[in-house]
């Protein structure tokens, strides 16, 4: 006898072992199989879509407001405007912040009809704070990525800013209409001449792009049309702290006496505006301060009084500091300001202007 009856039961069968391995194999490749559908099915399109769907929880404020740095009154705001609209997952519409403009329209409209001063500035910090911190940073390496109907700024030799619109893009070139005051002046760049133009995608990321003007031509319409070369020399510009609009509306501004008020620690500085007010035109605007020309060479350093109408319903005012003046080539001055006094109301104004939540009132001050 080759072994005892307890040794050969010990002994494993090689068609027993074959068997095993082959069960061992069938359920990692079944476990294989399940685990790649479920992971397919995360990356489908159908699943991105339900998610998307699902409402957003108080978890995903939390973290958003960790990552914002929210303050408390930001924090309940989102998760408010969140509860408002139960059917858009917060962290898919973070991938790109844009998409929540629908939702703080709707939440400073609500705020405006209440006439809700605090809430408004809260949405406004909110909403600054979010596409800070979330605007995915964009690669822009060619012209040919630039959308139609991007508005692209050109400042002309004598300092002045226009807004030109990508009309058609071409193979070579980039068609751009040319607004009215441009032709008017004479403000038009010279055939095969090297410009810059600064445009704004619709993240918020800003560009400066050289290009070379081609011809000018006009439309079926007689508007006229610049044809630029498309480039690929294309920078990104530092995003402003304050989002700024160019508006070239009338304005009236005057000198300011400045008194300091000593009360020991309440201790304040007054304001007292001249009654001899000066016809300017406000060029753009930030809740941080202001472009204004004049004809009158006014020195920086000096404190300025402004006043204007923002909307068809409000007459604003601001005090302001100018911290430098320009001359243009064609004898304005141009008066860079910062604000140093500005009520809330006018701040929250200038807020809605520049988000485009409410029209600039255009009319001439009497």
């Amino acid at each position: 006898m080759n072994g005892s009856p307890i040794d050969a039961r010990n002994q494993l069968n090689p068609i027993t072992l074959i068997v095993v391995v082959l069960i061992i194999f069938v359920v990692l490749f079944g476990v294989y199989l399940i685990a790649k559908v479920i992971t397919d099915y995360k990356k489908s399109a159908a699943y991105l879509e339900r998610q998307k769907q699902k409402p957003t929880k108080i978890d995903a404020v939390n973290e958003t407001a960790k990552i914002a740095h929210l303050l408390k009154e930001e924090r309940d705001l989102l998760w408010r405007i969140c509860k408002k609209h139960p059917t858009p997952n917060l962290r898919f519409l973070l991938r790109d912040p844009t998409t929540l403009e629908p939702f703080f329209r709707e939440e400073f409209d609500y705020l405006d009809e209440t006439d809700n001063e605090k809430g408004k500035s809260f949405l406004f910090s909110l909403r600054h704070k979010i596409r800070d911190f979330f605007t995915p940073t964009e690669n822009m390496n060619s012209s040919r990525k630039i959308a139609v109907d991007t508005e692209l700024t050109y400042t002309a030799s004598r300092g002045v800013h226009y807004k030109l619109k990508l009309i058609e893009k071409q193979p070579d070139t980039l068609v751009l209409s040319l607004p009215k005051a441009m032709i008017d002046r004479n403000d038009i760049p010279k055939p095969l001449e090297k410009i810059q133009l600064i445009f704004i995608h619709k993240s918020g990321n800003a560009f400066q792009m050289d290009t070379r003007v081609v011809r000018y031509q006009a439309d079926k319409t007689g508007s006229q049309q610049m044809f630029v070369t498309h480039s690929e020399n294309i920078v990104s510009l530092q995003r402003r702290q304050m989002e700024r609009m160019d508006i070239e509306q009338p304005c009236l501004f005057a000198s300011v006496t400045v008194k300091t008020i000593d009360a020991g620690k309440n201790s304040k500085i007054e304001y007292t505006p001249s009654e001899n007010q000066h016809k300017g035109t406000l060029l753009d605007i930030s809740t941080g301060g202001c472009r204004i020309t004049t004809t009158m060479p006014i020195k920086p350093e000096q404190f300025i009084f402004i006043r204007g109408k923002l909307n068809a319903h409000d007459e604003d005012v601001a005090i302001g500091t100018i911290i430098r003046t320009t001359k243009r080539l064609d004898g304005l001055f141009i008066l860079h300001i910062r604000f140093v006094k500005i009520e809330l109301a006018v701040e929250n104004r200038i807020h809605a202007l520049v988000c485009n939540y409410t029209e600039p009132d255009l009319e001439f001050l009497s």
